[in-house]
């Protein structure tokens, strides 16, 4: 295997690496904000969900940003 080839195929792993954490965080950080938020209000889940929603936007809005990234360079 050439040098050109194990380079690719770390970019690649960067990438997904990439996306794998810029799926998980904001998911995460919804989750916990708005758990947080319900226990210091009371409110059940309510912003539980929202926050959640609000993190699976975010998640999606991220990918989609390395996406148009990715096809511009190319």
């Amino acid at each position: 295997m050439n040098n050109n080839k194990k380079i690719k195929i770390f970019q690649n792993l960067v990438l997904v690496s990439q996306i794998g954490i810029m799926m998980i965080v904001p998911i995460v950080m919804g989750l916990f904000i708005g758990k947080f938020l319900d226990q210091k209000l009371g409110s059940g889940n309510v912003f539980l969900f929202i926050f959640l929603v609000i993190g699976v936007g975010a998640a999606f809005v991220n990918l989609y940003k390395v996406g148009m990234r990715d096809h511009k360079k190319k």
